[in-house]
């Protein structure tokens, strides 16, 4: 019950702050141009700050091997939701049919999934979820990149040089080698990493504001949609999880970031390539209210299978 209860305070939590990014929308205290500035600097600043700090508050260590599983559980995460995509949407439209799939292969792991994480397994599942973010970005912007753009060539120095790389390559050397950063430098990179959650659901709350009311609850795909990414592809990762029994803290990250609602990149990437951007938007909005019953599920389920394993 306690585990039940905290899950769902904390998307609570964070649905309270999207309701607040909604309405100063509307307002007009948030513009579409602040809210596109505001996401440049959560993904260029504040995420590899993210990830830094993991690292450098954590009291817990990972051995080589721990740090490998947690990346191929993280692939076969991503690479699940993307079979399973690939099996619907077949009849839609060209531009709906990408976002759509999109949706379901890119949860928002980094946003919603390390604060989650964060609360429920503690610095260690911090550490393991950047992991996952780093394997969701090079699937972004390879695979996601491609399908999105219609087949634009794809940049390697974006791919090099994405914020989860940029993170992990300051946060591992200070891990490995036990550096202790003086507080002038630390204690900036900690305020930076504690802007992800309250901007990063600001600015959900301002892509809601922009979708019509009616559109939201009438789009059956939408629906279909939220179904799997927020049931059966996380389902489906957790029976494979209990095939490969990694270690408890490892399972449960990784289930609550592969059980997140739609990433927020789906609307940016919606945008920038110029498909059907309201579409992303309500994908994001109704899956991340429906993740208030779905996200506790997963993670009783992923407590549950760990006691069942060890």
């Amino acid at each position: 019950m306690d585990a039940i209860l905290t899950v769902v305070s904390k998307v609570m939590v964070m649905l309270i702050m999207i309701v607040v990014g909604y309405l100063v929308t509307k307002r007009g205290m948030l513009t579409e141009w602040g809210a596109s500035e505001i996401t440049s600097l959560l993904i260029q600043i504040v995420t590899p700050c993210l990830i830094v700090n993991s690292f450098l508050t954590s009291e817990d260590s990972l051995t080589a091997q721990e740090l490998l599983l947690s990346v191929g559980t993280s692939a076969l995460a991503i690479a699940l939701s993307i079979g399973l995509s690939l099996c619907f949407f077949r009849k839609e439209p060209v531009e709906r049919k990408k976002v759509l799939r999109f949706a379901v292969d890119f949860s928002n792991a980094g946003f919603m999934g390390l604060p989650l994480v964060e609360g429920i397994v503690g610095s260690k599942g911090v550490m393991y979820g950047s992991f996952f973010i780093v394997v969701f970005n090079i699937f972004c912007w390879t695979y996601g990149f491609r399908m999105m753009s219609g087949g634009q060539k794809m940049s390697w120095k974006v791919l090099l040089f994405n914020p989860g790389i940029v993170g992990l390559v300051f946060a591992l050397p200070i891990y490995f080698l036990d550096l202790h950063l003086p507080p002038v430098i630390s204690e900036p990179v900690g305020f930076f990493a504690g802007l992800n959650t309250p901007l990063a659901m600001l600015i959900i709350g301002s892509y809601v504001a922009k979708v019509d009311i009616y559109s939201f609850v009438s789009d059956k795909a939408v629906y279909k949609m939220a179904a799997l990414r927020l049931l059966a592809a996380p389902g489906l990762f957790l029976l494979l999880l209990l095939l490969i029994r990694p270690e408890p803290e490892l399972l449960v990250t990784s289930v609550i970031q592969a059980a997140c609602p739609v990433a927020a990149n789906t609307v940016l990437f919606a945008v920038q390539y110029k498909c059907d951007s309201p579409l992303a938007s309500k994908t994001v909005a109704v899956s991340t209210v429906l993740s208030i019953l779905t996200i506790p599920l997963f993670t009783i389920l992923a407590q549950g299978a760990v006691q069942w394993l060890y």
